[in-house]
């Protein structure tokens, strides 16, 4: 089944970077490796865990991908700058040996770090797949996304998804809706999640390019 997710937030701002958009299929990824106890220390240059998805597979110039588009922002926009403090963990102090400690400059100083926020009414993505168990997953599990929740930013108030006649989750009107497999692409990323692991990567569109599959 073809559908589309809005996710509706707050209206506080979200951290969202558009040369680094998340994609819906890496949120259900890191729940679902959560959920199935599959959680460790990968690093970038090792092989990521396989886990299936609620969602259709389809292979595009010779690679395997998930029927998932990256959120974008729709409706009204704009962008606000914050701060917030960078501060010397107090838990370390004891690695000091009785050094004098300046919070001005050095290893030690306390800075103000900036970050923009994105503030609109909803995020939207389009997927192929099991649209209740899709649905289901991220009513359960996701109560924000972006970077910074923790800090308040990125709250989903309500999420809707709502069934399409047309899959758009991966070109629509002509215009790639995730990476794509593109030899002239400028990009280098993998066609599957976690997309910041480095194995298997290969160049890729960005978001918004014309694309023919």
């Amino acid at each position: 089944m073809n559908f589309r997710i809005i996710f509706r937030t707050d209206g506080r701002g979200l951290y969202y970077d558009p040369y680094n958009p998340i994609h819906l299929d890496d949120i259900l990824h890191a729940i679902f490796i959560r959920l199935h106890g599959m959680t460790r220390d990968l690093q970038r240059d090792e092989s990521p865990d396989t886990i299936g998805l609620p969602l259709m597979q389809s292979i595009v110039k010779g690679r395997k991908m998930w029927n998932a588009s990256a959120l974008a922002p729709e409706c009204q926009q704009f962008e606000s700058l914050h701060f917030f403090r960078k501060k010397y963990p107090l838990d370390r102090l004891d690695l000091t040996y009785g050094t004098s400690v300046n919070l001005q400059n050095g290893v030690y100083r306390e800075y103000n770090v900036p970050y923009p926020l994105l503030h609109c009414p909803s995020l939207v993505a389009y997927a192929s797949g099991n649209r209740k168990e899709v649905k289901r997953t991220l009513l359960k599990h996701l109560n924000g996304i972006g970077k910074y929740r923790s800090k308040g930013h990125g709250r989903i108030t309500s999420i809707e998804c709502d069934e399409t006649h047309e899959n758009c989750s991966l070109v629509k009107d002509g215009k790639a809706m995730r990476w794509l497999p593109d030899e002239k692409g400028l990009r280098k990323v993998r066609t599957k999640p976690p997309y910041w692991n480095m194995v298997d990567r290969i160049k890729c569109c960005e978001v918004g390019d014309s694309y023919e599959k």
